[in-house]
This record gives C-alpha cells, sequence and structure tokens, in this order.
C-alpha cells in the first residue's frame, strides 16, 4: 500500500511517501497573502502530490492546543482544509504526535534531535533527501508510523 505522512505547518505542508519501495518528500509553502488562498493553495498541492505519487492512504499529524491558540487555530485550519482536499480519494487518518513518536522513535516526547537521529540510523538513504527540515524528518515518521500500524493489521489479518 502506498501511503504519506504529512506534517502541517501554518503556511506549509511537508510530505513523505512510501510508494511501492520508494521514497519520495517535498514541501509547499504558500506566499499567498489572503488566508483563505493559502489554504486552498495548500491543500490542492497536497492533493495533486499525493495524485502524483498514487498514495491510497495518508496520516496527518493531529494539531494540540497549545499555549499559542491562535498558532494552534491555524494549524487546524491546514489541517481542515487540507482533510477536505483528500477526503473523497483518499483513506485519510489523523495521528498524536506523542503516539507516533513513541510507535517509531521510541519515546513519546522524543526531541527533534531524537527524531533526526532516528531517520539516520534506521532509515539513513531517507535521511540526504529530508536535508535540514525538521517537517521532512517528521513527515517521514510519520508515514513510517502508518506503515507501521498497517503491517501490524496484516499481520492481525493473517492469524487464524
Amino acid at each position: 500500500m502506498n501511503l504519506a505522512g504529512v506534517d502541517l505547518g501554518v503556511h506549509k505542508v511537508a510530505l513523505a511517501g512510501l510508494v511501492s519501495g520508494d521514497y519520495h518528500n517535498t514541501v509547499w509553502q504558500t506566499l499567498a497573502t489572503n488566508r483563505s488562498l493559502q489554504l486552498h493553495e495548500l491543500a490542492m498541492s497536497v492533493r495533486d502530490t499525493f495524485g502524483f505519487w498514487h498514495i491510497h492512504q495518508v496520516w496527518i499529524e493531529d494539531t494540540l492546543v497549545g499555549n499559542n491558540r491562535k498558532y494552534s487555530i491555524q494549524l487546524t485550519e491546514v489541517r481542515g482544509a487540507v482533510m477536505a482536499a483528500l477526503a473523497m480519494d483518499f483513506d485519510v487518518r489523523l495521528v498524536n504526535n506523542k503516539t507516533w513518536k513513541k510507535q517509531i522513535v521510541g519515546d513519546g516526547n522524543a526531541s527533534k534531535d531524537s527524531v533526526r537521529d532516528y531517520i539516520h540510523v534506521t532509515h539513513g538513504a531517507y535521511a540526504p533527501l529530508c536535508g535540514s527540515d525538521q517537517d521532512l524528518y517528521d513527515a517521514t515518521c510519520i508515514a513510517l508510523y502508518g506503515r507501521h500500524i498497517n503491517d501490524q493489521a496484516q499481520d492481525l489479518r493473517l492469524v487464524p
């Protein structure tokens, strides 16, 4: 199954795809000044990219309400726009950041350095494609989490 991970930003999205044994990633950033246009541009960029990559399932990091509520609301706007754009053509799932960090990195409170180190050590071929963009490292781990969940589900199907 081709699947992807999405790390959201207020004005950008980081995408990582595990596609037929290959790894793809990209970042889309909007320069639009109107918020509605920003959301539309980001959502359509994600939809078009996943269509091009032949993605079946999308895992998006869920937003948390933190100390900066305005930032949390803006992330949630991006999440909603992306989910709406994907809803008809893709299986879309949300995952809490502590959940994917615990399952993939081994620590639900893993730091940015720990996430980056995990990719460098366990998936070294992906690291150069992430460069210095932490959001791409996160999106990659989110995609790996999706693959982990699908592998577990497949194992359960095989149990008599």
